[in-house]
């Protein structure tokens, strides 16, 4: 329970100790039984064992959130507390749960879907909710304006969900993301260049770097602890020889990995590479490969 910080200062008894009732939420002297004053107990009423139940019988609710077409403002009746109703209350209340329902998405159907499916593409996609929630701002941009419509609408996800990647600074390829959603590449850069139009033509964005891409593509290659640290190395030698400069950050992480793999003994295909890291062909890791290895000497002592 959660009860208001007495002071031992400000509460005394002449008389006798002082002794604190949790059960009554009473202060009491020892030795005339006088109640010298009282607990505030600011907690709920009620007990709870496991954070289902302590959300589910929360009174505030959750935070402000751009992933819901409301807000996630709205009030719901919990199906739990109907079932204890009588039958004609019951049936009432469902049909004013209908209701509810009803008046909370009329009119917003189309925001109702593309709101889900940044929900549940960007869980595909492994994002961060900072990332979701940026990409819903540029989807709620995209109904107003009345555009996404029919099989549009995932182009204009997966462009939502690339941008927010590059503010929020998850390094992730916009072919990977068109890929994963399933949506022609043509497609999601023509709803691409449409977003960045409606944010004025620009937008506040990190600039990726080879390094950025390492933890990812090591995890997808299952490369050791020693493989990960040399193509860190092998990142930073790169960057300090300015090789990725106008190149795809992600096509020279995956030239590294591919370098990388082979002087630790756990050489991957291009093609298993470029398959495994998104929508981009083995051409591109080949070129870069030969761009690093006429540029830094590598020597492997064995």
């Amino acid at each position: 329970m959660s009860t208001e910080t007495l002071n031992s200062n400000s509460i005394h008894c002449e008389k006798g100790k002082i002794i604190i009732d949790d059960l009554r939420g009473e202060v009491i002297c020892s030795s005339t039984g006088e109640v010298i004053s009282t607990i505030i107990d600011y907690g709920p009423e009620w007990r709870d064992f496991d954070d289902d139940i302590r959300h589910s019988r929360s009174r505030v609710g959750s935070g402000s959130t751009h992933l819901v077409h409301d807000h996630g403002l709205a009030t719901h009746i919990s199906t739990k507390d109907i079932r204890k109703l009588s039958y004609a209350k019951r049936r009432s209340t469902i049909a004013l749960k209908r209701q509810n329902m009803a008046s909370r998405i009329g009119g917003k159907k189309r925001l109702v879907k593309a709101l889900q499916m940044v929900r549940i593409e960007g869980k595909k996609q492994g994002l961060p909710h900072r990332t979701l929630e940026t990409a819903a701002i540029y989807i709620r941009k995209i109904i107003d304006k009345r555009l996404g419509r029919g099989p549009m609408l995932k182009a204009y996800i997966a462009a939502a969900l690339f941008i927010a990647s590059r503010v929020t600074g998850v390094p992730r390829s916009f072919g990977e993301i068109a890929k994963k959603i399933g949506v022609k590449i043509e497609k999601a850069r023509y709803a691409y260049r449409r977003i960045i139009e409606l944010q004025g033509g620009k937008i506040r964005a990190r600039v990726y770097k080879p390094s950025d891409y390492i933890p990812r593509i090591s995890n997808a290659l299952g490369f050791s602890r020693g493989t990960e640290e040399l193509m860190y190395r092998l990142a930073k030698a790169v960057e300090y020889l300015k090789l990725s400069q106008g190149r795809s950050p992600i096509a020279v992480a995956a030239a590294i990995a591919y370098i990388s793999g082979g002087v630790m003994g756990e050489k991957r295909n291009q093609k298993d590479i470029a398959s495994a890291l998104g929508n981009f062909t083995d051409v591109a890791i080949r070129n870069r490969y030969r761009e690093i290895i006429d540029h830094i000497y590598i020597e492997v002592s064995l």
